[in-house]
């Protein structure tokens, strides 16, 4: 069974960080420079359902008491810290899930500061009083009890900061960052660098060197620390964390680096504080970069929902014209049907030249209607962005076919002036199709109280600034009621049953196309809305319009 599976990896891992634990545990100390196998229970814990607590608690014991018996420790003291070592474990992980409900998250900058404040301070403070009570009953180790509780804190702390992040983002599926596989280089080359830079401070130098000769140095890892912060994520940075401590424990170990020039309840502190110091930082900082990231992400998808429903509610504003324009073309096939299996019924010999003009005419009606669903199916579908190089008159004359149907039901007289070969602009059709449509039905709309000889709506492509291409959208309405910034606040609309949001969504489009969109008075009457594109330089890179 899979929690039984997960006792025994559990179980075998818990014995080599003890023994570990025990090789760094500094001569007349009770204490080990570093505790991991209460960092991985709490691990576990979090990971696992409640029901299977009971389980991994029980699996450790045999390894627990293999571990400390080999190494001398007394039953009474073995006993002793396989209570304090569960209740550390199950007071940060009871505290952790009964705050956050599951299991913590790295990339989630509240999940990142429950674990800091239950598991990697309250728990071990708390526990530190049952085992420094113990290690004083039983007379084990140097040192009084408040010597005992300072010397255990930060050991337990550290390697929960470590241990836990480390464990819970490779377990939870984290990746090291996401994109391309060259992200996967340049993971090898910061923990490269890192583990670098690591060897030469805590490891190269003499004792002490690193603080005293060159204290600049000492800071060497820390620009690998925070471009694994920034690029790779929690996941990335929990390695990162990990494999600095790794260096700094070994050099300790071997009498190397800046942490050996003191007695060794000194040395251990202010390893302590300095690794504390530095992996809390990065973990919150990687934390907090990845919660922005996808809320980033959750906002452009709901941009794009809206997006997606503000397109599908036009269309349906449009159905009666589309309707219209489909029924075009199938009358016509129809009609030419008719003429064709009439023309045979009559029998005689059948004209082959009227009979190919006729079967021309039925495919050039068929080509029109598939165009016309081609265009529908298109803007109805919800789909990533897709940038290209657009043909801008092109754009502008397929919305106009789009909506020829409403234009001619609305009497109004459209005046396309185009300039001719205009840069390309850099974008997403259907997306630009959407703006420019939105922009077309509400100036229909603002014509409707005009003649039905006064409606004249002109769409004009020009040549913009940085060689970027500039639309305009024209109408002879009776203008703007309100200031043309007021137009495109959310919700903000002169339609009786509007929601507001065409012209909003319209401009933040725009936007992420890297342009501009806004409103001013025509000259004499009316509105008119331009639309500044960016343009696609050779290659697809686009020039920022300023």
């Amino acid at each position: 069974m899979p929690v039984f599976r997960a006792a025994l990896a559990l179980s075998g891992s818990y014995y080599l960080a003890a023994k570990l634990g025990f090789a760094l545990t500094p001569p007349g100390s009770p204490f080990s420079m570093v505790w991991l196998p209460n960092a991985l229970l709490l691990a576990a814990l979090l990971l696992a359902p409640l029901r299977q607590w009971w389980v991994l608690i029980a699996a450790v014991l045999p390894a627990h008491l293999a571990a400390e018996l080999q190494s001398g420790v007394p039953m009474p003291m073995t006993l002793g810290w396989y209570l304090g070592n569960c209740s550390e474990a199950l007071m940060g992980a009871g505290a952790i899930r009964l705050v956050c409900g599951r299991p913590p998250r790295f990339n989630a900058f509240r999940d990142a500061g429950v674990f800091l404040f239950f598991g990697v301070l309250l728990a071990p403070v708390l526990s530190s009083f049952i085992d420094a009570a113990l290690t004083t009953l039983l007379h084990w180790g140097e040192g009084g009890y408040w010597t005992l509780v300072r010397r255990r804190i930060p050991s337990n702390a550290l390697a929960t900061l470590l241990v836990v992040p480390f464990v819970l983002t490779w377990a939870q599926g984290a990746r090291l960052s996401p994109g391309a596989p060259r992200r996967y280089l340049e993971a090898g080359i910061v923990l490269g660098g890192l583990a670098a830079a690591s060897l030469v401070v805590f490891n190269w130098l003499e004792p002490g060197a690193g603080a005293r000769q060159a204290p600049a140095l000492f800071y060497a890892p820390l620009p690998f620390l925070l471009w694994a912060a920034v690029r790779l994520g929690p996941t990335g940075v929990s390695t990162a964390n990990l494999l600095l401590a790794a260096a700094a424990l070994w050099g300790a170990v071997h009498g190397l680096g800046p942490f050996v020039s003191g007695s060794p309840e000194d040395n251990a502190r202010d390893m302590h504080l300095f690794l504390i110091a530095v992996t809390v930082p990065m973990l919150l900082l990687a934390a907090l970069l990845a919660e922005r990231r996808r809320v980033e992400l959750e906002t452009r998808l709901q941009r794009q929902q809206l997006a997606h429903l503000s397109r599908v509610s036009l269309l349906g504003g449009l159905s009666g014209a589309i309707a219209h324009e489909l029924n075009q073309p199938l009358t016509a096939i129809l009609s030419n049907t008719q003429a064709a299996q009439y023309k045979l019924a009559a029998g005689g010999e059948v004209d082959r030249g009227e009979l190919g003009e006729i079967l021309r005419d039925i495919a050039a009606a068929d080509r029109r209607a598939s165009e016309v669903i081609s265009r529908l199916r298109a803007l109805f579908k919800n789909s990533d962005s897709q940038q290209q190089d657009l043909d801008v008159n092109d754009v502008v004359r397929e919305v106009l076919d789009l909506a020829h149907g409403d234009l001619t039901t609305r009497h109004v007289t459209v005046v396309q002036l185009a300039e001719e070969q205009l840069p390309k602009a850099r974008g997403d059709r259907i997306q630009l199709q959407q703006v420019l449509l939105n922009l077309v039905v509400n100036a229909c709309e603002a014509m409707s109280t005009d003649g039905a000889h006064e409606r004249v709506l002109k769409v004009e492509t020009r040549r913009g600034a940085h060689d970027g291409v500039q639309i305009s959208i024209i109408d002879s309405g009776p203008g703007f009621g309100a200031s043309a910034e007021t137009l495109f606040e959310p919700f903000y609309t002169t339609k009786p049953h509007g929601l507001g949001l065409g012209l909003s969504i319209s401009r933040s489009i725009i936007s992420a196309h890297g342009g501009r969109l806004w409103g001013s008075g025509a000259p004499g009457r009316g509105a008119a809305f331009h639309v500044d594109l960016v343009g696609a330089l050779p290659g697809g890179h686009p020039t920022l319009v300023q």
